[in-house]
Protein backbone atom coordinates (compact mmCIF):
# COMPACT_ATOMS: atom_id res chain seq x y z
CA UNK A 1 0.00 0.00 0.00
CA UNK A 2 1.60 3.21 -0.84
CA UNK A 3 2.37 5.94 1.78
CA UNK A 4 -0.38 8.60 1.90
CA UNK A 5 1.58 12.11 1.99
CA UNK A 6 -0.11 15.45 2.87
CA UNK A 7 0.29 18.99 3.18
CA UNK A 8 0.77 20.37 6.48
CA UNK A 9 2.17 23.62 6.18
CA UNK A 10 1.60 25.94 3.02
CA UNK A 11 4.26 29.47 2.71
CA UNK A 12 4.11 32.34 0.64
CA UNK A 13 5.50 35.24 -0.23
CA UNK A 14 3.89 36.60 -3.71
CA UNK A 15 3.13 39.74 -5.49
CA UNK A 16 -0.02 39.44 -4.42
CA UNK A 17 0.88 39.12 -0.37
CA UNK A 18 1.74 36.63 2.12
CA UNK A 19 -1.47 35.11 3.49
CA UNK A 20 -2.78 32.00 0.96
CA UNK A 21 -5.69 32.61 2.07
CA UNK A 22 -6.03 35.85 1.13
CA UNK A 23 -3.58 35.25 -2.32
CA UNK A 24 -6.61 32.63 -3.37
CA UNK A 25 -9.17 35.15 -2.75
CA UNK A 26 -7.28 38.03 -4.52
CA UNK A 27 -6.97 35.72 -7.61
CA UNK A 28 -10.60 34.37 -7.50
CA UNK A 29 -11.41 38.29 -7.45
CA UNK A 30 -9.80 38.77 -10.18
CA UNK A 31 -7.07 40.84 -8.29
CA UNK A 32 -3.76 40.82 -10.27
CA UNK A 33 0.12 42.41 -9.42
CA UNK A 34 0.66 43.03 -12.81
CA UNK A 35 1.88 46.26 -13.60
CA UNK A 36 5.06 48.18 -15.20
CA UNK A 37 8.44 47.76 -13.34
CA UNK A 38 9.27 50.46 -10.40
CA UNK A 39 13.01 49.82 -10.35
CA UNK A 40 13.75 50.23 -14.05
CA UNK A 41 12.79 51.37 -17.51
CA UNK A 42 11.13 48.25 -19.27
CA UNK A 43 10.12 50.23 -22.38
CA UNK A 44 13.59 48.71 -24.56
CA UNK A 45 11.91 45.18 -24.03
CA UNK A 46 8.74 43.24 -26.09
CA UNK A 47 7.50 42.82 -22.11
CA UNK A 48 7.11 46.00 -20.12
CA UNK A 49 5.11 44.50 -17.08
CA UNK A 50 5.82 42.42 -14.64
CA UNK A 51 4.74 41.35 -10.96
CA UNK A 52 6.84 42.70 -7.91
CA UNK A 53 6.29 41.92 -4.46
CA UNK A 54 5.74 45.54 -2.69
CA UNK A 55 7.15 46.68 0.85
CA UNK A 56 9.24 43.26 1.59
CA UNK A 57 11.65 43.27 4.55
CA UNK A 58 13.38 39.78 5.11
CA UNK A 59 14.24 41.24 9.14
CA UNK A 60 11.60 39.09 10.93
CA UNK A 61 13.06 36.15 9.10
CA UNK A 62 16.54 36.38 9.71
CA UNK A 63 17.98 35.84 13.53
CA UNK A 64 21.65 36.93 12.28
CA UNK A 65 20.92 40.50 10.77
CA UNK A 66 24.61 40.02 9.37
CA UNK A 67 23.50 37.24 7.35
CA UNK A 68 21.42 40.03 5.02
CA UNK A 69 24.11 41.42 3.28
CA UNK A 70 25.12 38.03 1.94
CA UNK A 71 21.97 37.12 0.47
CA UNK A 72 20.50 37.69 -2.73
CA UNK A 73 16.39 38.99 -3.16
CA UNK A 74 16.06 35.06 -3.97
CA UNK A 75 17.55 34.00 -0.71
CA UNK A 76 15.75 36.56 0.88
CA UNK A 77 11.92 35.14 -0.51
CA UNK A 78 12.91 31.76 0.09
CA UNK A 79 13.77 32.37 4.08
CA UNK A 80 10.55 33.95 4.87
CA UNK A 81 8.60 31.26 3.07
CA UNK A 82 10.30 28.69 4.35
CA UNK A 83 9.37 29.91 7.79
CA UNK A 84 6.23 30.82 7.41
CA UNK A 85 5.65 26.95 6.20
CA UNK A 86 7.01 25.12 9.01
CA UNK A 87 5.16 27.96 11.19
CA UNK A 88 1.71 26.82 9.62
CA UNK A 89 2.82 23.61 10.11
CA UNK A 90 4.01 23.63 13.38
CA UNK A 91 6.97 21.61 12.91
CA UNK A 92 10.01 23.11 14.77
CA UNK A 93 13.42 21.52 13.89
CA UNK A 94 15.27 20.04 16.95
CA UNK A 95 11.44 20.12 18.40
CA UNK A 96 9.27 18.45 16.27
CA UNK A 97 11.47 16.28 14.54
CA UNK A 98 15.24 16.09 14.54
CA UNK A 99 17.21 18.33 12.23
CA UNK A 100 18.48 15.56 10.51
CA UNK A 101 14.94 14.17 10.03
CA UNK A 102 13.80 17.01 7.94
CA UNK A 103 14.59 17.09 4.18
CA UNK A 104 14.48 20.41 2.25
CA UNK A 105 14.29 20.21 -1.72
CA UNK A 106 14.27 23.37 -3.63
CA UNK A 107 14.06 25.18 -6.60
CA UNK A 108 15.54 28.18 -7.59
CA UNK A 109 15.89 30.52 -10.85
CA UNK A 110 18.83 31.12 -12.90
CA UNK A 111 21.50 33.14 -11.56
CA UNK A 112 20.64 36.90 -11.51
CA UNK A 113 20.96 40.17 -10.28
CA UNK A 114 19.56 43.68 -10.50
CA UNK A 115 22.23 45.24 -13.38
CA UNK A 116 23.29 48.17 -10.42
CA UNK A 117 25.00 45.25 -8.57
CA UNK A 118 27.13 44.35 -11.86
CA UNK A 119 28.08 47.39 -13.29
CA UNK A 120 31.17 48.29 -11.56
CA UNK A 121 32.20 44.60 -12.88
CA UNK A 122 30.95 45.55 -16.20
CA UNK A 123 33.07 49.22 -16.38
CA UNK A 124 35.97 48.06 -15.48
CA UNK A 125 36.22 44.67 -17.73
CA UNK A 126 35.76 46.90 -20.73
CA UNK A 127 38.10 48.29 -22.91
CA UNK A 128 38.22 51.28 -24.51
CA UNK A 129 36.39 49.87 -27.80
CA UNK A 130 33.43 49.24 -25.55
CA UNK A 131 34.23 45.43 -25.88
CA UNK A 132 34.78 42.95 -23.46
CA UNK A 133 38.43 42.54 -22.51
CA UNK A 134 39.05 39.30 -20.48
CA UNK A 135 42.72 40.48 -19.39
CA UNK A 136 40.89 43.86 -17.86
CA UNK A 137 38.33 41.58 -16.18
CA UNK A 138 40.99 39.24 -15.00
CA UNK A 139 43.20 42.41 -13.23
CA UNK A 140 40.92 45.42 -12.49
CA UNK A 141 36.96 43.54 -13.29
CA UNK A 142 36.84 41.21 -10.36
CA UNK A 143 38.42 43.41 -7.69
CA UNK A 144 35.64 46.00 -8.70
CA UNK A 145 33.04 43.97 -7.39
CA UNK A 146 32.12 43.73 -3.56
CA UNK A 147 33.60 40.04 -2.07
CA UNK A 148 30.47 38.26 -1.20
CA UNK A 149 28.96 38.84 -4.80
CA UNK A 150 29.83 34.85 -5.10
CA UNK A 151 26.73 34.40 -2.30
CA UNK A 152 24.46 35.83 -4.54
CA UNK A 153 24.88 34.18 -7.91
CA UNK A 154 25.38 30.59 -6.72
CA UNK A 155 21.86 28.78 -7.42
CA UNK A 156 22.38 26.65 -4.33
CA UNK A 157 22.63 29.57 -2.36
CA UNK A 158 19.00 30.51 -1.17
CA UNK A 159 18.15 26.67 0.19
CA UNK A 160 21.75 26.82 1.94
CA UNK A 161 20.37 29.97 3.79
CA UNK A 162 16.44 28.07 4.76
CA UNK A 163 18.91 25.07 5.96
CA UNK A 164 21.23 27.68 8.01
CA UNK A 165 18.27 29.47 9.19
CA UNK A 166 15.88 26.88 10.54
CA UNK A 167 18.50 24.15 10.86
CA UNK A 168 17.59 21.28 8.26
CA UNK A 169 19.93 18.68 8.33
CA UNK A 170 17.97 15.93 6.25
CA UNK A 171 18.17 14.99 2.66
CA UNK A 172 18.48 17.91 0.40
CA UNK A 173 18.42 18.58 -3.31
CA UNK A 174 18.04 21.82 -5.69
CA UNK A 175 17.04 21.89 -9.16
CA UNK A 176 17.01 24.90 -11.31
CA UNK A 177 16.07 27.08 -13.39
CA UNK A 178 12.04 26.60 -15.06
CA UNK A 179 8.92 25.73 -13.67
CA UNK A 180 9.06 21.75 -13.78
CA UNK A 181 11.96 21.92 -11.63
CA UNK A 182 9.69 23.04 -8.41
CA UNK A 183 7.68 20.26 -9.78
CA UNK A 184 10.76 17.90 -9.37
CA UNK A 185 11.28 18.96 -5.76
CA UNK A 186 7.98 18.32 -4.76
CA UNK A 187 8.62 14.88 -6.34
CA UNK A 188 11.51 14.37 -4.47
CA UNK A 189 9.93 15.32 -1.26
CA UNK A 190 7.21 12.91 -1.91
CA UNK A 191 9.80 9.93 -2.53
CA UNK A 192 11.55 10.78 0.32
CA UNK A 193 9.01 10.73 2.41
CA UNK A 194 7.61 6.88 0.89
CA UNK A 195 10.77 5.27 1.21
CA UNK A 196 11.27 6.83 4.75
CA UNK A 197 14.38 8.91 3.92
CA UNK A 198 12.80 11.48 5.89
CA UNK A 199 9.97 12.21 8.72
CA UNK A 200 9.16 15.50 7.08
CA UNK A 201 10.06 17.76 3.86
CA UNK A 202 10.07 21.38 3.46
CA UNK A 203 9.96 21.35 -0.91
CA UNK A 204 9.14 24.40 -2.70
CA UNK A 205 10.97 27.26 -4.94
CA UNK A 206 11.78 30.86 -4.95
CA UNK A 207 12.71 32.94 -8.88
CA UNK A 208 13.20 36.53 -9.22
CA UNK A 209 12.81 37.68 -12.33
CA UNK A 210 11.42 41.49 -11.53
CA UNK A 211 14.90 42.76 -13.01
CA UNK A 212 16.93 44.15 -16.33
CA UNK A 213 18.95 41.34 -16.40
CA UNK A 214 16.23 38.66 -16.09
CA UNK A 215 13.92 40.69 -18.47
CA UNK A 216 17.51 40.48 -20.75
CA UNK A 217 17.28 36.50 -20.08
CA UNK A 218 13.29 35.87 -20.80
CA UNK A 219 14.01 38.08 -24.08
CA UNK A 220 17.03 35.92 -25.25
CA UNK A 221 14.60 32.72 -24.36
CA UNK A 222 11.77 33.27 -26.88
CA UNK A 223 9.47 33.69 -23.77
CA UNK A 224 8.67 37.48 -24.70
CA UNK A 225 7.43 35.74 -28.56
CA UNK A 226 3.55 36.08 -27.45
CA UNK A 227 3.80 39.94 -26.79
CA UNK A 228 5.70 40.52 -29.93
CA UNK A 229 2.92 38.46 -32.03
CA UNK A 230 -0.10 39.17 -30.06
CA UNK A 231 0.41 41.94 -27.84
CA UNK A 232 0.03 39.89 -24.53
CA UNK A 233 2.16 37.33 -22.71
CA UNK A 234 3.36 36.35 -19.29
CA UNK A 235 4.21 38.52 -16.99
CA UNK A 236 7.52 37.95 -14.54
CA UNK A 237 7.11 37.77 -11.32
CA UNK A 238 8.74 37.13 -8.21
CA UNK A 239 8.17 35.29 -4.55
CA UNK A 240 8.59 32.09 -3.31
CA UNK A 241 6.33 29.59 -2.18
CA UNK A 242 7.23 26.12 0.36
CA UNK A 243 5.41 23.46 1.84
CA UNK A 244 5.52 21.33 4.49
CA UNK A 245 5.02 17.63 3.55
CA UNK A 246 4.57 14.50 6.22
CA UNK A 247 2.94 11.29 6.03
CA UNK A 248 -0.43 10.42 7.10
CA UNK A 249 0.17 8.82 10.00
CA UNK A 250 3.11 11.22 11.64
CA UNK A 251 0.79 14.05 10.49
CA UNK A 252 -2.04 12.71 12.67
CA UNK A 253 -0.21 11.79 15.62
CA UNK A 254 1.50 14.87 16.53
CA UNK A 255 -2.30 16.37 15.52
CA UNK A 256 -1.47 18.41 12.82
CA UNK A 257 -4.05 19.81 10.15
CA UNK A 258 -3.54 18.55 6.68
CA UNK A 259 -4.65 20.57 4.14
CA UNK A 260 -5.20 18.01 1.48
CA UNK A 261 -3.03 14.37 0.67
CA UNK A 262 -1.20 14.08 -3.11
CA UNK A 263 -3.34 11.20 -4.37
CA UNK A 264 -1.23 11.46 -7.83
CA UNK A 265 1.04 13.16 -9.66
CA UNK A 266 3.37 12.96 -13.29
CA UNK A 267 6.29 14.50 -14.10
CA UNK A 268 7.08 13.86 -18.16
CA UNK A 269 10.37 15.33 -20.30
CA UNK A 270 9.59 17.80 -23.50
CA UNK A 271 11.13 15.79 -26.39
CA UNK A 272 12.36 18.79 -28.52
CA UNK A 273 10.64 18.64 -31.69
CA UNK A 274 7.56 17.05 -30.43
CA UNK A 275 4.28 19.21 -29.77
CA UNK A 276 4.22 20.34 -26.58
CA UNK A 277 0.38 19.94 -26.12
CA UNK A 278 1.26 15.78 -26.58
CA UNK A 279 3.50 16.37 -23.88
CA UNK A 280 0.99 17.71 -21.91
CA UNK A 281 -1.70 14.80 -22.87
CA UNK A 282 1.21 12.22 -21.62
CA UNK A 283 1.30 13.88 -18.18
CA UNK A 284 -2.17 13.94 -17.74
CA UNK A 285 -3.06 10.12 -19.13
CA UNK A 286 -1.29 8.86 -16.63
CA UNK A 287 -3.43 10.66 -13.85
CA UNK A 288 -7.19 8.71 -15.03
CA UNK A 289 -8.47 12.37 -14.32
CA UNK A 290 -11.64 11.02 -16.61
CA UNK A 291 -13.02 8.45 -14.32
CA UNK A 292 -13.42 10.77 -11.73
CA UNK A 293 -14.84 13.95 -11.62
CA UNK A 294 -12.48 17.32 -10.76
CA UNK A 295 -13.75 20.08 -8.31
CA UNK A 296 -11.26 22.96 -9.24
CA UNK A 297 -8.36 23.06 -11.86
CA UNK A 298 -5.30 25.59 -11.22
CA UNK A 299 -4.71 26.60 -14.51
CA UNK A 300 -0.55 26.99 -15.83
CA UNK A 301 -2.26 29.48 -18.46
CA UNK A 302 0.50 32.47 -17.82
CA UNK A 303 -1.11 34.88 -20.24
CA UNK A 304 1.05 33.45 -23.20
CA UNK A 305 -1.62 32.53 -26.51
CA UNK A 306 0.33 29.49 -27.66
CA UNK A 307 0.99 28.29 -23.95
CA UNK A 308 -2.59 28.71 -23.40
CA UNK A 309 -3.83 27.25 -26.29
CA UNK A 310 -1.20 23.86 -25.73
CA UNK A 311 -3.04 23.36 -22.07
CA UNK A 312 -6.83 24.09 -23.38
CA UNK A 313 -5.84 21.39 -26.49
CA UNK A 314 -4.62 18.62 -23.65
CA UNK A 315 -7.56 19.53 -21.58
CA UNK A 316 -9.82 19.08 -24.22
CA UNK A 317 -8.59 15.74 -25.72
CA UNK A 318 -8.75 13.79 -22.57
CA UNK A 319 -12.20 15.80 -21.75
CA UNK A 320 -10.95 17.26 -18.82
CA UNK A 321 -13.26 20.00 -17.17
CA UNK A 322 -13.67 21.47 -13.72
CA UNK A 323 -16.42 23.82 -12.29
CA UNK A 324 -13.76 26.06 -11.01
CA UNK A 325 -10.65 27.15 -12.60
CA UNK A 326 -8.03 29.57 -11.45
CA UNK A 327 -5.26 31.39 -13.04
CA UNK A 328 -2.07 32.23 -10.49
CA UNK A 329 0.35 33.05 -13.09
CA UNK A 330 -2.24 35.23 -14.68
CA UNK A 331 -2.24 37.67 -12.06
CA UNK A 332 0.60 36.70 -9.55
CA UNK A 333 2.75 36.65 -12.11
CA UNK A 334 5.06 33.23 -13.37
CA UNK A 335 6.81 32.76 -10.53
CA UNK A 336 8.94 30.29 -12.70
CA UNK A 337 11.14 27.94 -10.32
CA UNK A 338 8.31 29.13 -7.70
CA UNK A 339 5.37 28.31 -9.72
CA UNK A 340 4.96 24.72 -9.37
CA UNK A 341 4.70 25.12 -5.26
CA UNK A 342 2.44 28.48 -5.55
CA UNK A 343 0.04 25.81 -7.46
CA UNK A 344 -0.19 22.91 -5.34
CA UNK A 345 -0.30 25.15 -2.15
CA UNK A 346 -3.22 26.79 -3.96
CA UNK A 347 -4.89 23.52 -4.79
CA UNK A 348 -3.95 21.88 -1.26
CA UNK A 349 -6.52 25.14 0.08
CA UNK A 350 -9.08 24.87 -2.32
CA UNK A 351 -9.22 20.50 -1.27
CA UNK A 352 -9.58 21.82 2.25
CA UNK A 353 -12.52 24.47 1.20
CA UNK A 354 -14.34 21.60 0.28
CA UNK A 355 -13.28 21.51 -3.50
CA UNK A 356 -13.02 17.85 -4.03
CA UNK A 357 -10.19 16.27 -6.27
CA UNK A 358 -8.28 19.46 -7.71
CA UNK A 359 -5.63 19.30 -10.82
CA UNK A 360 -2.53 21.47 -10.60
CA UNK A 361 -1.15 21.72 -13.91
CA UNK A 362 2.39 22.94 -13.18
CA UNK A 363 3.06 23.19 -17.70
CA UNK A 364 5.77 25.81 -17.75
CA UNK A 365 8.47 27.04 -19.99
CA UNK A 366 11.65 24.08 -20.05
CA UNK A 367 11.82 20.47 -20.48
CA UNK A 368 10.09 19.29 -17.47
CA UNK A 369 6.28 18.98 -17.46
CA UNK A 370 4.19 18.14 -14.33
CA UNK A 371 0.83 17.82 -13.09
CA UNK A 372 -0.11 16.83 -8.98
CA UNK A 373 -3.82 15.23 -8.04
CA UNK A 374 -4.68 16.71 -4.53
CA UNK A 375 -7.81 15.24 -2.65
CA UNK A 376 -9.03 15.13 0.77
CA UNK A 377 -6.86 13.89 3.67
Amino acid sequence: MRTRVVITGIGMVTPLGKNPLEILRGIETGRSAVAPPTHFDATPFSCQVCAEIRDFQPQPYVAEGKMIRLMNRDAQLAVAAAHLALADAGVKPGGTYAPEEIALFGATGLAGLPLAEVIPLVKASTGPDGQFDPGRFGQAGLRAVSPILSFKILSNMPLCFVSICENIQGPNSIYTPWEGQGSQAVEAAIRALECGDACCALAGGCDVKTHELAFLSLEQHGLFASWQQNHAGMAPGEGAVFLVLETADRAAARGARAYARVSGFSLCTHQQGSKRADTCVKVLESLNLPHKPLGALVAADNGDVSAGEDEQQALSALQITAPTVVHPKKQAGDLFAAAAGLQIGLAALLVERGGGRVLANCFGHGSEQAAFVLEKP
